[in-house]
Formats: C-alpha cells, structure tokens, sequence
C-alpha cells in the first residue's frame, strides 16, 4: 500500500517517552517560576518587559510582590499592601491619594507605570500645576511664593515634608523655642511679623497708648516670661520725678498717655486747681520736679510778667482776680474807691480808665480826663459835664433844667435836641426871638408881619395858628 505525501516527507512521530520529558521540563520550570523565584531568576527575564525603578530593585525577581495573574483586583491590593499609608489615605480621604478627584478607585499602574528603568520617574509630578489645595498642607499667605524643594527635600518622600511651622523656621525664632512649637497662635502665614496675638488673654491686657506700642518695646528679650508688669519698668528714663515719688505711677496716670495725669490735685495738696489752672500742663508751674516742696503757690511766682501793677498791690493777686480769666478782676470799685462804676462805666475794662500806669489809683476823676475829645463844648463849659450829664450816656438827654434860663422848653421844644439851637459850642448868645431859629419859616409872610411870631403861633407846631387878625 502506497500513500502520497504532499507537503513532502511523512512527520516523524515523537518516541512517547520523549514526549513526557518535554511535558515534564515545562512543568519542572513553572514550578520554578512561582515555587522558587530566586532559582528562576533565568526564567523571568526572558518575559519581563523592562527594569523596574530603583526603589523596587529589590522585589525585581519576586513578581508575586507585584503581580497576581489574571486577576485585576489582587493586583491593585498587592501595591496598596506595601504602600500602606496611601491605602489609609484613600480609605479616610485625606492627603492627595485622597482628595484628589482623579485618583479616586483608579488602579495605580493608571498613573505610576512600571518596568520603564532604574530612573524612570514613577510619579511624574507637574511642580507647576500641582494643586496643593487637594493635600492636607493648602498654601496660602506667603507660603504661595516658597520653592518646592524649600519643604520638600531631595531623597525625602513629599509626604514626609514637614507641616509644623518649627520645623522650617526654627532658625529664625526669636523666641527660641521657649514658646512652644505652635507659631500659628500668634503669628499668620501672610507675613511672619505680623503677630495677632489677644493680649486680653494674659495677665497683663493692653489698654490706651499700650496698644500701639510694640512687642519688643516690652518684650525686649523676646522671651515674654517673665516681664515686668510694673510702669517703672518700662517707663523709668522717662520718669521726670526722677523716682522721687516711687513706682505706682497708675497713682496719677493712665495708659492713655504718659503726659495725662489723673492726680487729685484739691485732696492730696493744699493748692486746689481751679478755672484755667485745671487746664495748665503740669510742668508750666513745676519747673524744678513734681516734688511740691520746690513747687510755690504765690500768683505771682508763675504770672510775673503778666501783672501790669508792677508789684504795687503786693502779690495776693487773688483779692481782685480769680483762676477763671486773669483778664477778669472781682475788684469792688464801688466799695473800695471814691468812683463808683454806674451806667455806662460798669461795662468798662479796667484798662479803658486806667491807661498806661494801669496800677495808679489816683486816677482824675473829672470826666474830661477820660471824655476830652468827646466834649463837643470844647471846655467853654467848664469841666464839671455832671451838671448836665451823667453815666447813662454822653448823648442821652442832659440833666440841665431848661426852665430855670430865660428859655424855657415847652411843646416841640422839649423835644428838640440840645444841637439844633445850640450850634455853637458856646451855650450862651443865643438868640431867644422865634426868627432866629425859624427864620425860614417866617420868610412865609415875607417879613410883613413882623418878627413876634407868638402873636399867631405857639410852641405845639409852627404851623398851628391860634389868632387871626
């Protein structure tokens, strides 16, 4: 029996015994495989697809570490296995791996790819575009501006960088450590000198001036415990008593300024101040120190140059003055001197009257000494201006009695003014006859009725007519 072979000579069919070595070798080697990685190291690099980073060298041969055939999930658990901290990340949600909305359940081959070489970089991180909101550390204030690698350090994991403000700025703490490690009590992460600190919450609370006043105004060392509490402490080269009246300055200041003083002046001295003296800066009349021995109390040791008497009233200034305005005197003229002020002169300053030497008190009393330029008279009628005025007003109606001269004022002449007869400032000479004042009334009748013009009109109106003829 013959048979054709097409494709050429008939296949050889393998020995059965062969067969099951071939079988065998291929079972012994699987075995190898995944029952002893260090002997099938041979094995693995014929189907490895590349080194694996640095980090991982180590587990290279052990693919079980890392790998779970056929079966996604078991996988995703073998990383999360010896990366234990982002498996805790991700359960609380908390730093990147839990934030992050594009991590989420993705596995993590999806990002961190493997078997890329030694220094492949297996996070691949944009420093640029990282948002460092999705971490537990956000940056805000300053902390915007600060380098990456100002926290996170070469060699160190981003994680590990440090998240206390101690751990970057322990250089430049003033404090020394002494105040513990929580810098964000005080200070705010836009500007390390900016402090907010509730000074109300210590023993010593800020009121007045203190709150403008600096830390290290106080606070000299830095150090804060312990610092004197007391005003002499911090106030003592500004002291001008010059510690002659102890260290309880709050006695008689406050903190509202070291210039105001609260001191009672009227309880713990025998010179109460009053009117403007409560208004007199302290060292105006203690020149010499506070110390009130060195300090008198006479008016005219501070108000020397003010007095325009010259001393000739001796120095109790008080009998016609008060605190209320040196200006204002409480002098009785009426009592004390022969001149009354009546009328017009009780509204008189003392310096109207008494002019240049304003501590003479031998003062003329005749009017001209004061009215001269006023006497329209011009002297002709002497100096005794009382006869015909008094203090009322030099131009309000004289005291004169018309009716006892040859004249007497009846009708409209009571009324006129003393002027408008008397244009001279010679009161006699006057003619008494109507036409010399009416003269240009009577030119009415054209002089043809004579000059009596009484004989048809009285003193009521010139032009009231009582006889006709």
């Amino acid at each position: 029996m013959s048979s054709s072979y097409p494709l050429g000579r008939p296949r050889r069919q393998p020995h059965p015994l062969r067969r099951r070595r071939v079988l065998l070798l291929l079972a012994g080697a699987a075995t190898l495989l995944f029952q002893a990685p260090a002997r099938a190291s041979w094995v693995e690099s014929l189907v490895m697809p590349g080194e694996v980073v640095a980090k991982h060298a180590k587990v290279e041969h052990e693919c079980t570490k890392c790998h779970a055939p056929l079966d996604k999930v078991a996988q995703e658990r073998l990383c999360l296995t010896c990366h234990k901290d982002v498996d805790e990340d991700r359960r609380d949600k908390r730093g990147f791996h839990g934030q992050s909305p594009d991590v989420g359940d993705r596995p993590c081959k999806t990002c961190h790819a493997e078997h890329k070489g030694r220094s492949a970089d297996l996070i691949r991180l944009d420093r640029d575009k990282f948002d460092h909101r999705l971490t537990d550390r956000p940056l805000v204030g300053a902390h915007l501006k600060a380098r990456c690698d100002g926290c996170h350090k070469d060699g160190k994991r981003f994680r590990e960088a440090p998240s206390r403000c101690s751990d970057c700025h322990a250089a430049k703490d003033p404090h020394e450590g002494v105040l513990g490690l929580a810098c964000d009590h005080c200070h705010e992460e836009s500007l390390w000198k900016t402090v907010r600190f509730n000074h109300d919450t210590a023993a010593f609370q800020l009121t007045g001036r203190h709150r403008e006043a600096r830390c290290e105004g106080c606070h000299k060392t830095r150090r804060f415990k312990p610092t004197a509490t007391d005003c002499f402490s911090c106030h003592e080269g500004k002291d001008e008593h010059r510690g002659s009246f102890g260290r309880e300055c709050q006695s008689c200041h406050t903190t509202r300024g070291f210039a105001a003083a609260v001191f009672d002046h009227a309880r713990k001295t025998k010179f109460p101040l009053a009117g403007k003296h409560s208004q007199v800066a302290c060292e105006k009349c203690h020149k010499k120190g506070l110390a009130a021995a060195n300090t008198p109390t006479a008016c005219r040791d501070c108000h020397e140059r003010d007095e325009p008497h010259r001393g000739q009233f001796g120095i109790k200034c008080e009998s016609c003055h008060t605190p209320a305005d040196w200006r204002r005197s409480t002098f009785d003229h009426d009592r004390h001197t022969r001149f009354p002020l009546r009328g017009r002169h009780a509204g008189r300053r003392c310096a109207d009257c008494h002019r240049g030497d304003a501590q003479s008190a031998r003062l003329d009393q005749k009017c001209v000494s004061c009215h001269r330029r006023d006497d329209v008279h011009h002297g002709r009628q002497g100096t005794d201006c009382k006869r015909c005025h008094d203090e009322r007003g030099w131009s309000r109606d004289v005291l004169i009695d018309h009716n006892a001269t040859r004249f007497a004022l009846t009708g409209a002449h009571a009324r006129t003014a003393c002027l408008a007869c008397h244009r001279s400032p010679s009161f006699k000479d006057v003619a008494l006859e109507c036409a010399g004042c009416h003269q240009p009334d009577a030119l009415a009748h054209k002089c043809q009725r004579g000059d009596d013009c009484a004989r048809c009109h009285d003193t009521t109106s010139f032009r009231t007519i009582r006889a006709a003829h």
